[in-house]
């Protein structure tokens, strides 16, 4: 079947990186088959303000802004941030003529994905975790396609035409050498790397229990760690650090790539996002879901990733100095279990995701 040429698409999506990323690997997948024009509708408050422009995609910012969970004066704005935003995404979509509308969850995608339901835009739904958003279930009956990573999600959506392809990551992974990803961040390539990071923010649960178990953990002579602390408690951190050596501590780290390429072992939420592409990099994970997750979602992701063999979940409540020290302990020394953990990974890792949406994407925008 012939690709149109010149296809015009529009990715809703952002706050976090979760929403974000697998965005920019279908836009990625669009440009790689030939010319595209894509727009990124997001906000001026989430992680894309930030990462898009690095990446020369254009960006619509709207108005839009999340429900809180909390008593918030904010969410007396809710239905006018939701009107003007409306409005919004259908002027730019007026102007712009998109032939597809890809929503990968979150806030910003609820105005956007109605615009074109409204306008008659062919609408397609990305949904990354087992227990997938409010706005995807609530438009997910409406839209041409809806694309889940796990078949646990399919319960969740009545639309026949949901398909289970995976969760997209950006084309660069497993394409960076563990010597340049070592000198990129001043490490030594022959040790085992502790990969630690939680999120474009940080974890601060994670931090505390690393920074409270640092000097035990740098007592395995074969071990050293990368860091990503959140720009936040990045500066604390690294006073409390002075000296350690053996660790590469960082604000927010920009190459992901070259830090899986780097990892033998990664500590860090359980974000669909970060369990795609450490599920395509086959890294053995300790999984610390957040337990403040919209619907417990870091929950249903880390307990799927850990059924099969490939992460070790430890929930907040249980997490400490102890536990944390005790479990890297048990991976560094055990090669065979890392090695299983490894295989499970690559196995639940699904590298042609971004590719097969992309397929039946053109299938609905002929």
């Amino acid at each position: 079947m012939a690709e149109p040429q010149g296809v015009k698409v529009i990715i809703a999506g952002g706050g976090t990186g979760g929403h974000l990323y697998p965005g920019i690997a279908l836009a990625q997948e669009f440009q790689r088959r030939g010319p595209a024009e894509i727009m990124f509708i997001g906000t001026s408050y989430g992680i894309e303000n930030k990462v898009l422009p690095k990446m020369n995609y254009r960006l619509k910012k709207i108005w839009m802004r999340g429900w809180q969970r909390r008593l918030s004066p904010g969410n007396l704005l809710f239905p006018l941030r939701l009107l003007t935003s409306l409005f919004q995404c259908a002027a730019a979509m007026i102007s712009f003529r998109p032939q597809v509308v890809i929503g990968t969850g979150g806030y910003v995608s609820a105005p956007a994905l109605m615009a074109a339901l409204i306008l008659g835009v062919p609408t397609v739904i990305q949904e990354q975790n087992s227990c997938p958003g409010l706005v995807n279930r609530f438009l997910g009956k409406w839209v041409k396609q809806v694309h889940v990573t796990y078949e646990a999600s399919l319960p969740y959506f009545k639309n026949p035409n949901t398909l289970v392809s995976g969760n997209p990551v950006r084309g660069e992974f497993n394409k960076i050498a563990r010597g340049q990803a070592a000198k990129k961040f001043n490490l030594d390539e022959n040790k085992m790397t502790l990969l630690v990071f939680g999120g474009s923010q940080g974890a601060r649960a994670i931090n505390q229990r690393v920074l409270s178990s640092f000097q035990q953990l740098l007592q395995f002579n074969d071990l050293q760690i990368l860091w990503a602390t959140g720009p936040n408690q990045y500066d604390a951190i690294v006073e409390k650090c002075k000296g350690g050596g053996r660790a590469t501590i960082l604000p927010y780290i920009d190459d992901m790539a070259a830090a899986y390429a780097l990892a033998d072992i990664a500590l860090c939420r359980a974000g669909a996002t970060t369990l795609a592409e450490i599920a395509i990099c086959g890294i053995p994970a300790i999984l610390v879901p957040y337990p403040y997750a919209a619907a417990g979602h870091q929950d249903f992701n880390a307990k799927t990733m850990a059924a099969e063999g490939a992460a070790v979940v430890i929930f907040e409540r249980d997490f400490t100095a102890e536990t944390l020290v005790e479990n890297v302990s048990e991976l560094i020394r055990n090669s065979e279990k890392r090695a299983r953990m490894a295989a499970a990974a690559r196995r639940l890792g699904r590298p042609e995701a971004a590719q097969t949406i992309v397929d039946n994407i053109f299938e609905i925008i002929q």
